[in-house]
C-alpha cells in the first residue's frame, strides 16, 4: 500500500468495470483520486464507496474538458495521473454498421482519448515544479487485432494504441509518460448481456474460460487495476508509449 501516495488521479469511466476496478486500487494505494463519468447516480456512488470525488462527465465534450482539469488543478494544484477508460462497446459486420453507430464509438473511445490527452497534457505541463505526470490509455486485444463484428471497437482501440505512442514519443523529454493496456476478456459488467442472451450462462462462462490459456476471466481491480497502479507510479518512470497486453495469454496462442 502507498504505491501512488500524494498522486492526484483522474480516471474516466469510473462508475463501472474496469473504471471502477483501477479506481478502487488507487483509493487503496494512497491516491487522491477522481472518477469521472455520465452515469451520475451510480458515479457517486461508487465514489462515496471508495472514498474518491466524483465528477459528471462526456468524455467526448471537450468543453467538459476544460471544466474537469479546472476542478481538479484548483482543488489540488496538479494532476499527476490520468486514466482515459471511458468507452463504449458494439458489435455489428462492417456493411451492417450504421454510419452513426460508428461515429458515436469513435467519437467516445477514440476523440474521447485524445481530448483527454491534449488537455491532460496541459494539465501536466502546468504541474509544481515542471512537467511530470503519467496518461494511462485503455485499448484492448482488439485494438491488436481484428475482431468479426468490432469494425468500429476494432478500428478506435487500434486509434488510441498509436494516439498512446504519439503522445509518448512527443512528451518523452518532457517527465510525461504515456502508455496504452490492452486487456483480454475482463469479467465486467459489459459481459453481461452476452451471459444473459446464453441458454446456459454458467456453460458459456466455462466455455470462455476454457478457451483461455490462463483458464479464467480476468478480475478488473487485481488485473487491469493492477496494471494501472504500475504504470502510474513511479516504479515504472523509464517505460513510455508501449502496449501492456493484460489478457492471460489470449493473444499469445491457443490453450491445450
Amino acid at each position: 500500500m502507498g504505491r501512488l501516495q500524494d498522486k492526484i488521479a483522474l480516471v474516466t469511466g469510473g462508475a463501472s468495470g474496469l473504471g471502477r476496478g483501477i479506481a478502487q486500487r488507487y483509493c487503496e494505494e494512497g491516491a487522491t483520486t477522481f472518477i469521472s463519468d455520465i452515469n451520475d447516480d451510480l458515479g457517486a456512488n461508487v465514489a462515496k464507496k471508495l472514498g474518491a470525488t466524483y465528477l459528471s462527465h462526456n468524455v467526448a465534450d471537450e468543453s467538459q474538458w476544460l471544466g474537469i482539469m479546472q476542478t481538479i488543478t484548483e482543488d489540488c494544484g496538479r494532476l499527476d495521473i490520468l486514466v482515459n477508460n471511458a468507452g463504449i462497446f458494439t458489435s455489428c459486420p462492417v456493411d451492417e454498421t450504421p454510419l452513426e453507430q460508428w461515429q458515436q464509438v469513435l467519437d467516445v473511445n477514440l476523440t474521447g482519448v485524445f481530448l483527454g490527452c491534449k488537455h491532460g497534457l496541459r494539465a501536466m505541463k502546468a504541474n509544481p515544479g515542471g512537467p511530470s505526470g503519467s496518461i494511462i490509455n485503455l485499448s484492448s486485444v482488439v485494438g491488436l487485432r481484428g475482431q468479426i463484428g468490432g469494425a468500429s471497437y476494432s478500428a478506435s482501440k487500434g486509434g488510441v494504441r498509436l494516439l498512446t505512442k504519439t503522445v509518448a514519443v512527443e512528451n518523452a523529454a518532457t517527465g510525461i509518460r504515456c502508455n496504452s493496456i490492452h486487456p483480454g476478456i475482463i469479467d465486467t459488467p459489459i459481459m453481461d448481456p452476452i451471459f444473459a442472451a446464453a441458454p446456459d450462462a454458467d456453460a458459456l462462462r466455462t466455455q470462455i474460460a476454457k478457451s483461455l490459456p490462463i483458464g479464467y476471466m480476468g478480475d478488473p481491480a487485481r488485473d487491469i487495476g493492477n496494471m494501472a497502479v504500475y504504470l502510474g507510479a513511479d516504479e515504472s518512470l523509464y517505460i513510455t508509449g508501449t502496449e501492456m497486453v493484460v489478457d492471460g495469454g489470449m493473444t499469445a496462442g491457443l490453450p491445450r
